[in-house]
């Protein structure tokens, strides 16, 4: 018999719910008080809400409870959980009644407009469905491992071994690699599904040393201080989500193989947008990515679903049997992986190379010209762009005035960011126009004169801490 469920545990709302020795059936009761008209699925509903004991003991964590006061107190204007009405090919978008660009979409290129891989989907379904219903670990469509295939071939690599998202990935590949006494580094700036993985492998025993800053003579003198760092695995962004900064890959990799440890790389924000056809920020900084475990987006830039993570035959049989959420994970439904192939033979193409460069261009027009508002300008590399603000509060009240304005940008604080480093987090995407690119720039301008922000000039060199 397995341990007691959760609701077992609950107290009960009211005597109305509670079962007495005394209480006539409720089928039988002539007072039916304790129990409202039917709802509009045509059931009973219960005036007391069941699950209320459970959201009550959420809310005394003080976490949660200052977060809840805080999204309360700034409801008018921090623009969070938004519903999209409807989008245009350029990123137009209503939200809350208004139309707006929106620039926080990460379909940076624009592929999910694309007619070649809604197609890819479309003539996909009548031979394989809507879905594959088993996991992994008992089969797979033959489209998987063509996409594995057809993923190895663009990225210049021997194989690759799909999961349904970067955060499945990251959960289920770092307690792989990173077992009982193994070292586990981490850059303490990387993203928060690297973080929860950590928590995991730590559990199951792994060492763990947390990097900052991400810098090569950091990790050399970890690695340098702790025993056993032979084998070890350092887990780092490619490129940060929210600042658009890229890591030092070449000096991190440099340093590890030294020690004879591996690099771990999340590129999930550099996939498909960022290197030579795209093929993510280690491509640019290595000579081959075939010494490094890179894991990659295949829904940001490629507008598709799932993950992937770099490898050889024997690693992928090992890392199959080794990571938990490739076996309970679930697939990749298979239209999505007819839709990664066509965009790998979209990328491998000049016209890739053409969309890449396109996409390029708009990200330089925004930068520069942020620049030149002397602004505290992050990023560009990848297609986001961040702008500082400051407090908290503040970084709400900035996105709602470019909103109001007709640009949607997303106001990143704590704790995505540091609590006094809010940003404005832009990005860009194919398929928006050069003049969105001029309106948001001239938007800015208004802004700094509004509401003060930052300016580059006034900054003054610090002490990375």
């Amino acid at each position: 018999m397995g341990p007691p469920s959760v609701l077992e545990n609950l107290p009960l709302m009211s005597d109305t719910l509670a079962v007495r020795p005394d209480a006539e059936p409720a089928a039988r009761r002539s007072d039916s008080s304790s129990i409202s008209p039917p709802d509009a699925s045509g059931h009973p509903a219960l005036h007391e809400r069941l699950l209320e004991p459970l959201a009550a003991r959420l809310k005394r964590h003080k976490i949660t409870r200052i977060g809840l006061e805080f999204l309360d107190r700034c409801a008018d204007f921090h623009l969070k959980d938004l519903r999209i009405d409807d989008m245009d090919d350029h990123r137009g978008a209503s939200i809350l009644g208004r139309r707006v660009v929106n620039f926080g979409s990460d379909s940076f290129l624009g592929l999910d407009r694309d007619e070649r891989v809604q197609k890819a989907i479309v003539e996909s379904l009548p031979q394989w469905g809507t879905h594959n219903g088993a996991s992994r670990a008992f089969s797979s469509v033959a489209l998987c491992t063509e996409a594995e295939a057809r993923l190895a071939r663009w990225l210049g690599v021997e194989d690759t071994l799909i999961f349904p998202s970067v955060t499945l990935a990251n959960a289920g590949l770092i307690p792989a690699l990173a077992s009982k006494g193994d070292l586990l580094v981490v850059d303490r700036q990387s993203h928060d599904s690297i973080h929860q993985a950590t928590k995991i492998a730590s559990s199951n025993g792994a060492r763990v040393v947390e990097m900052h800053p991400c810098r090569g003579d950091v990790l050399e003198s970890l690695l340098s201080s702790h025993e056993g760092g032979k084998g070890s695995i350092t887990a780092v962004d490619g490129v940060y989500s929210m600042s658009g900064k890229v890591s030092p890959l070449a000096e991190l990799n440099e340093v590890a193989r030294r020690h004879g440890g591996f690099l771990y790389i999340d590129d999930a924000h550099g996939t498909g947008v960022v290197g030579p056809r795209g093929r993510g920020a280690a491509s640019v900084a290595l000579p081959s990515l075939r010494g490094v475990l890179q894991v990659g987006s295949l829904s940001k830039g490629f507008s598709c679903l799932g993950a992937y993570v770099t490898c050889h035959p024997e690693l992928k049989r090992i890392l199959k049997i080794r990571s938990s959420t490739f076996i309970f994970g679930g697939p990749v439904p298979p239209p999505y992986l007819a839709a990664i192939i066509a965009v790998c033979d979209i990328l491998d193409s000049p016209e890739g190379d053409e969309l890449i460069a396109h996409l390029r261009s708009l990200v330089v027009r925004l930068t520069e010209g942020l620049n030149r508002l002397d602004l505290i300008v992050a990023g560009g590399v990848a297609p986001i762009v961040s702008v500082q603000v400051g407090e908290i509060e503040e970084t709400f009240a900035a996105g709602k005035w470019l909103f109001d304005r007709g640009y949607y940008v997303q106001s990143a604080t704590y704790p995505a960011v540091g609590i006094n480093e809010g940003l404005i987090r832009i990005q860009v995407n194919a398929n928006h126009r050069p003049e969105a690119i001029d309106g948001l720039i001239a938007a800015f301008a208004d802004l700094k004169r509004e509401h003060r922000l930052p300016a580059a000039s006034a900054q003054r060199p610090r002490a990375v801490l």
